[in-house]
């Protein structure tokens, strides 16, 4: 039976859709790690799968109700344009998956195994998501997790789709009516058209300048002379393959509330925001672990002539406005790429942030830029496979077959609740990870605030560098720079600074 057409892809749901069809990028997981208070004679965990799809199908069924994007499939996904289909049922005993880890640092490896579970866009018969739920026996919390394929929703739209799903949840356990047992197959409503796409709402038409800027060095020149034009930065230790496996590796580290704070007060101080003081110690981080040696008694620490290239994906959300709240789903993000970044000795924390905060704001307050790059895609291959194959060239384009050195997609804070509600799921955390991509970064870090704890995850395919121990290495400095930098009596911190602490190996 044929499925109803919802409606085209737009460009950028067309770009993470090719993606995830040369499997050179799988996934996004946003959720929240929650304590259950249950009251007295509720089912508390441990649940057995049943058990969890029984709570969850009331609230995933008003869900997918209010969002269309929920109960979507792809037709002819390796066309020039493909197109949703609205599936006529979702069946929710297939798509909640249960799993548990002795405690919360264990949740690692579940997110690498998610990771691996790439979506077949070529199937109709499950949506292009899942929940996953991880009970953490130690303390008796567990994680929510909503995984889903990049093409029905960015980073805001998971972490507002997870919001509501907590707020739900909290709902119901308090809901005087008799429980009646929901059926876990959802019959999806057709009344809510699916929000527009990008190019919809406004002109995203490149300018003249940056048409043949990007024509030129993307689609018409031989690879040895772009490389050449191009800037140099370090983008792992090996070169970007589509010959090794896409497997991804993931290091999750939390602040306390102290920290959080501690890292906020800092923003506020410098008039700057938590995201540049991220991108400043990354970029401190990076240089440290992967381009620099450390002194000894008798000579300075060296570090080498390496330039980086660092990219932040920014919400168009508050920059378009109405219609697009946090809680819409879709993909509404562009990308700021900041090149040439150097990170000498006498460097500056704070010049490397100000440099960042600069660019951001001066790209953000004038997003014709930001707009023209979702515009760009438009002048992809138009044959069947064509984006596909456009972006698995990439290997062979870029430098060392990737785009940049490290990225951080910061989601911000969500998930608020009020602190003197009785509420049955109380968040304590947030949770955000995504796949590597083969030709994006080398490093991906992923940042949430909820509850006033900040989360940063690490992610790298594990092809591009030695040893899973560099990139919790990496992880670690990036947190003692951090709170280093930021520290309320420090006026500034060098690079040099970074290295008066003997880096350590150990395990976060």
């Amino acid at each position: 039976m044929a499925l109803p057409l919802v409606r085209k892809l737009g460009n950028t749901e067309r770009y993470s859709l090719a993606r995830a069809n040369a499997l050179i990028y799988m996934n996004v997981v946003v959720g929240a790690r929650l304590h259950e208070q249950p009251s007295s004679g509720a089912t508390t965990q441990p649940r057995n799968h049943s058990q969890w799809v029984q709570l969850l199908t009331g609230p995933l069924t008003s869900l997918i109700q209010e969002h269309p994007n929920l109960s979507v499939v792809i037709g002819d996904h390796l066309s020039a344009t493909p197109v949703f289909l609205q599936m006529p049922s979702i069946d929710l005993s297939r798509i909640i998956r249960v799993t548990s880890v002795e405690r919360r640092v264990n949740i690692n490896t579940v997110l690498e195994e998610e990771h691996q579970l790439h979506f077949d866009t070529a199937s109709t018969e499950v949506p292009l998501w899942r929940i996953v739920v991880v009970e953490v026996k130690e303390d008796r919390s567990f994680f929510l997790f909503y995984s889903y394929q990049h093409t029905i929703g960015d980073g805001r739209a998971g972490l507002g789709l997870i919001e509501q799903l907590v707020e739900r949840l909290n709902i119901q356990a308090t809901s005087d009516k008799p429980q009646t047992l929901p059926s876990v197959v959802v019959i999806p409503s057709t009344v809510r058209p699916m929000p527009d796409n990008l190019e919809v709402l406004v002109d995203c038409s490149p300018s003249i300048g940056l048409l043949v800027k990007e024509a030129v060095m993307s689609l018409f020149l031989p690879v040895f002379i772009k490389r050449a034009l191009e800037k140099k930065y370090w983008s792992g230790e090996f070169d970007a393959t589509l010959k090794e496996p896409n497997e991804t590796q993931v290091v999750a580290m939390y602040l306390t509330k102290e920290e959080t704070d501690q890292v906020v007060q800092a923003a506020k101080a410098r008039k700057t925001t938590v995201h540049v003081i991220l991108l400043a110690a990354s970029a401190f981080a990076t240089k440290l672990v992967f381009l620099s040696k450390p002194g000894d008694n008798q000579h300075e620490p060296t570090t080498t002539k390496d330039p980086m290239k660092f990219t932040s994906p920014v919400t168009l959300r508050p920059i378009i406005g109405a219609p697009l709240t946090p809680y819409v789903q879709g993909n509404y993000t562009s990308e700021i790429a900041s090149k040439n970044v150097k990170v000498k000795l006498e460097t500056s924390f704070w010049d490397v942030a100000q440099r960042f905060r600069k660019q951001l704001v001066a790209e953000t307050t004038k997003p014709k830029g930001l707009y023209g790059h979702t515009g760009l895609l438009e002048y992809l291959p138009k044959e069947t496979g064509g984006w596909e194959k456009f972006l698995c060239s990439q290997v062979e384009k870029e430098q060392h077959g990737r785009e940049a050195t490290l990225q951080i997609s910061n989601l911000g804070i969500g998930l608020k609740q009020p602190a003197d509600s009785p509420l049955t799921f109380r968040v304590q955390d947030a949770m955000f990870s995504q796949s590597c991509s083969v030709t994006a970064s080398s490093l991906t870090f992923n940042a949430a605030t909820a509850n006033g704890v900040l989360l940063v995850t690490s992610t790298w395919q594990k092809a591009s560098f030695t040893g899973r121990d560099r990139g919790e290495l990496h992880m670690k400095e990036f947190k003692r720079i951090l709170l280093e930098a930021t520290q309320p009596e420090r006026n500034d911190y060098q690079f040099r600074e970074a290295f008066s602490t003997t880096p350590t190996t150990k395990a976060l």
